[in-house]
Formats: C-alpha cells, sequence, structure tokens
C-alpha cells in the first residue's frame, strides 16, 4: 500500500506554514491560520505534539522562522502586524516562553526570516509593499537571553569578516557587520578568485 510510507498529524486550523529546527533536526514545527504553534518529534509523528503554544491570538500566524545560529530562537510573523520572538529550549517551561515582539510599520506580516551569517538581523515582508529589517543587537532583554547561545561566538571568523581558513574574507559576514569598505574589498577579492580560475581554464585549453 503506497499510504504506508504517509505519516498525518491532525493541525487545530488551516497550516499557514512549516519549519524545520536546525539545532535539533528531528522536531518539524507548524503554524496554522488561528495563531496555534505546534512541534512534533517526527519520530513519533502522528502522536502527540512536543509543544503546543499561541503565538497571535489577534491574526493567526502567518509565518515562522528558526535562528540558524541561535538554539532555541524562534520567530513568528502575523497579520497583526507583529513579529515575535521566542525561546524554545527554557528548561523552566514545557512550552516556548516570548521573549519580545515588535510592531515592524510595514502592515500585515506574511513571511520572516534571519540572515544566515548574522544572528541578530531579523527580515520580514508586509502588506504595505515594504521589507523592514529589525536589528535585535542592541535590544537587552534579547542580548541577555540568547547572546551566549550563539554559534562560534561573538568574535569567531564570521565576525572578523574573513573564511574560516584566513583566505578570503567572508562576503555576508562583511554585509551583515555594514561595512561598506570591507564589502568592497570582499567584492574584490571575489573577482581576483574568479579571473584568476578563468586564466588557469584558458592554459589548460592551450595545452590540448
Amino acid at each position: 500500500d503506497a499510504n504506508q510510507s504517509i505519516k498525518k498529524a491532525k493541525l487545530s486550523a488551516d497550516c499557514e506554514a512549516i519549519a524545520w529546527d536546525p539545532h535539533n533536526q528531528q522536531y518539524l514545527t507548524a503554524a496554522s491560520e488561528d495563531g496555534v504553534v505546534q512541534c512534533w518529534d517526527v519520530r513519533k509523528f502522528g502522536g502527540e505534539p512536543v509543544w503546543t503554544m499561541v503565538a497571535h491570538e489577534y491574526g493567526g500566524v502567518s509565518d515562522i522562522s528558526y535562528n540558524s545560529n541561535v538554539p532555541g530562537m524562534l520567530m513568528t510573523c502575523s497579520i497583526d502586524k507583529t513579529v515575535a520572538l521566542w525561546d524554545t529550549q527554557n528548561n523552566s517551561s514545557p512550552t516556548p516562553q516570548p521573549c519580545g515582539s515588535k510592531d515592524m510599520n510595514v502592515g500585515k506580516l506574511y513571511s520572516v526570516s534571519c540572515y544566515p551569517s548574522s544572528p541578530w538581523l531579523l527580515a520580514c515582508g508586509g502588506s504595505g509593499n515594504e521589507l523592514a529589517i529589525w536589528d535585535m543587537e542592541s535590544e537587552d532583554a534579547i542580548q541577555n537571553r540568547f547572546a551566549s547561545r550563539v554559534h562560534g561566538g561573538e568574535d569567531g571568523a564570521a565576525a572578523a569578516g574573513t573564511s574560516k581558513d584566513g583566505q578570503e574574507p567572508d562576503f555576508e559576514a562583511v554585509m551583515a557587520m555594514g561595512d561598506n569598505e570591507a564589502t568592497n574589498k570582499a567584492l574584490e577579492g571575489m573577482n581576483k578568485s574568479k579571473k584568476k580560475k578563468g586564466k588557469k581554464k584558458n592554459k589548460a585549453h592551450k595545452r590540448k
């Protein structure tokens, strides 16, 4: 039977978004239009969820995303115009704990994501034909809860704007730092690298 390879779990309302937890890869999280967010351990999929919470009581949840650099940081957004942050690794409670929310002033929100090379840059898209970015580095409550969890530490290779082998600047990292001069240097380095590779290919072609 082909259906034996399919497992199902019941939601409280229509599903709006799903996300895998990059730090606990067995966890699949789903957001519903009634504002409920639920997480399942896929090894036991079909049974009771690991946790259930109401993230946005008015307006439902339109999107969810995990921060790939910060274990336990879950972001949700809603047509109530706000982004909310949650701590899914709080041992004092079986459900995620609220860690702050913000009206992004771009209308109803439909998408949220964190910049891959910076743990503190959150972006979202709204109904007003606008995008908004929230720099969370200056938010004391968020830093106090999550800063110690950042992968690689604050002074790691990404923060320095160099690759791990020290050979070439990390373009994404310097972009996250907002350093225009460093960004230009990274672009120059990338262009030089491409030119060198192109010359090597041409020489090899001539030998043939």
